[in-house]
C-alpha cells in the first residue's frame, strides 16, 4: 500500500484519397517527415499477465500506459497488496484492491470511491508514474528504477531519497522482492517499455488538442489543423504522430499532414480505411501484418470493424501477445480509449520511415 510502513463502432474520420507519388513528393516526403520518435522496444511475454483477472485486464493495461510500468509489476503488486479484493482494509486502514491510505487516496484519487476497483487501478497507474518520475534520479538503469518505484509506494517516496535506495525495512525489501520475483525477477524493465521508453508526452492520457467539447461529433465544425475532422481516429493519430516529431500546436503548421505529402482531401472522400493504400507507396513506409512497434499506425479496413469507415490507432507500446493501442471514437463515440488489444486482432500495423529499426 502507499505509504504502509512508517516510512467497436469503427472511425468516422474522414481520409484522404489520390495520392500522387514521384520523385518530387518522395523527397518532400523525406524532407518533413522523419517519423515518430523511437517510443520504446517491443516487450517479450510478461510474467504474471495471465493472473490478471479478466474483468481488470482493460483497467491493468490502461494504467500500464499511464505510467509506462509492465502490466506484470502492476499486476504482481495488486495481488500483493490485497490479492484483488476490491474491499480489503488493511489494519492500518489502506483501503480497495490497490491499498492506498486515505490522504494518499485524497490526492490521487479523483474524488472516486477508493473501493471502486478500476478507480484505483487507474490511480495507481498515475501514482506509479509520479513515483517514477520522483525517484529515476536515484536509479542506475531501468530494473533498479522499478525496484525503488515499488519501495517507494510501499514506504513513502521520502523513505527510498532518504536511503538513497530501498529502505531498510523488512516489510518494504520483501514487498519488492516478492513483487520483481512475481513479475519476472527484474522488476519488469526488461519485459516492457518503461516510462523513459514511452518519450512521448500524454501517451496514456486524453491530452489531444482538439477534444473539446468532450464526445460532440466534430463534423460540420472547422477542420483540425491536421485537415481531418475533429474528435475522430483520423485526425487523434495525426495528433500523436505529429507529438512524437516534437511539434506543439503553438508551432504552427505540423511537419506532417496529408496535404503535405500531396493527398488531396475533399467531400464525399473515404474513411480510415483507405489509409494503408494511401501510406504504403510511400518511400519508407512499411506494412506489417505481426510484429508491431510502438510508433506504428494500427488499422482496420472499412470491412474489418463496425461502422463502415475503417479505423485506425496509436501504437502506444507492445506487451506479449498484446499491443496497447490509443483510440479516438472506438467504441464509445468522439472519445479517447486505451486497449489492450491482441496483436493478431489488427488487421495490419503501418510503419512510419524513422520506427522501422
Amino acid at each position: 500500500m502507499p505509504y504502509k510502513t512508517a516510512a467497436g463502432a469503427g472511425c468516422l474520420g474522414a481520409a484522404l484519397l489520390g495520392l500522387v507519388l514521384g520523385a518530387v513528393l518522395l523527397l518532400l516526403t523525406l524532407s518533413v517527415f522523419e517519423g515518430p520518435a523511437a517510443a520504446g522496444r517491443v516487450c517479450r511475454p510478461e510474467a504474471g499477465d495471465e493472473s490478471i483477472p479478466e474483468e481488470y485486464r482493460q483497467a491493468i493495461a490502461e494504467a500500464s500506459a499511464q505510467s509506462g510500468i509492465a502490466q506484470g509489476v502492476l499486476a504482481a503488486q495488486i495481488d500483493q497488496e490485497s490479492g484483488w479484493d476490491p474491499e480489503a482494509v488493511s489494519p492500518a486502514g489502506a483501503q480497495g484492491i490497490a491499498q492506498f491510505m486515505p490522504i494518499t487516496w485524497a490526492e490521487w484519487g479523483n474524488g472516486a470511491d477508493p473501493f471502486d476497483p478500476h478507480a484505483a487501478i487507474a490511480a495507481q497507474g498515475r501514482y506509479m508514474k509520479h513515483l517514477y518520475d520522483q525517484i529515476t534520479p536515484l536509479s542506475s538503469d531501468g530494473n533498479d528504477a522499478i525496484r525503488l518505484t515499488l519501495a517507494a509506494y510501499n514506504a513513502g517516496p521520502g523513505a527510498v531519497l532518504e536511503h538513497n535506495g530501498v529502505p531498510p525495512f523488512q516489510e518494504t525489501q520483501q514487498y519488492v522482492q516478492t513483487i520483481t520475483a512475481a513479475a519476472g525477477g527484474t522488476g519488469g524493465a526488461d519485459a516492457c517499455n518503461g516510462p523513459d521508453d514511452l518519450s512521448i508526452d500524454g501517451v496514456g492520457e486524453d491530452d489531444y488538442p482538439y477534444r473539446e467539447p468532450v464526445g460532440v461529433d466534430g463534423w460540420g465544425h472547422p477542420r483540425s489543423t491536421f485537415g481531418h475532422t475533429q474528435r475522430q481516429c483520423t485526425d487523434f493519430v495525426m495528433w500523436r504522430i505529429n507529438q512524437a516529431m516534437g511539434w506543439t500546436p503553438d508551432q504552427g503548421q505540423p511537419p506532417f499532414t496529408f496535404a503535405r505529402l500531396g493527398v488531396g482531401y475533399g467531400p464525399g472522400q473515404n474513411g480510415a480505411g483507405s489509409w494503408k493504400d494511401i501510406l504504403a507507396p510511400v518511400d519508407g513506409v512499411s506494412v506489417h501484418t505481426n510484429d508491431p512497434r510502438p510508433g506504428d499506425i494500427a488499422w482496420w479496413g472499412y470491412s474489418d470493424i463496425g461502422g463502415g469507415y475503417g479505423h485506425v490507432g496509436f501504437v502506444a507500446a507492445v506487451q506479449g501477445e498484446n499491443a496497447i493501442i490509443e483510440h479516438y471514437n472506438l467504441d464509445t463515440p468522439n472519445t479517447y480509449s486505451v486497449t489492450s488489444t491482441p496483436i493478431k486482432d489488427v488487421p495490419s500495423y503501418i510503419r512510419l520511415p524513422a520506427s522501422q529499426e
